[in-house]
């Protein structure tokens, strides 16, 4: 069970960006805005996350092919603006698979 004074560390990782149908990096600060002192952002280089978040531009999901089989870390992936912020915070902050 995590710690309640321990925030997850979170791995962002964004497609190509070869065809977005919404603008990722202002979505994506949004979701940075509703988990303000919740979340801890990592990269994938680092190697110390646990969980990824995947922003992909379109429902093509490319770059979420990559990840299918991946065993370090849950991944959430997203290919729209649709969903609330908060719901993909709380998406993040689950210990349950996705």
């Amino acid at each position: 069970m995590r710690s309640l004074l321990k925030s997850p560390k979170i791995a962002l990782k964004y497609c190509g960006g070869c065809n977005p149908s919404f603008d990722r990096a202002e979505y994506v600060q949004k979701i940075k805005s509703a988990a303000e002192g919740i979340i801890e952002w990592s990269n994938l280089d680092d190697g110390k996350y646990e969980k990824i978040l995947l922003i992909l531009g379109c429902d093509t999901a490319c770059l979420k092919k990559n990840f299918e089989l991946l065993e370090k870390g849950i991944v959430v992936s997203i290919s729209n603006n649709d969903q609330n912020p908060d719901k993909i915070v709380k998406q993040l902050l689950s210990e349950d698979e996705e």
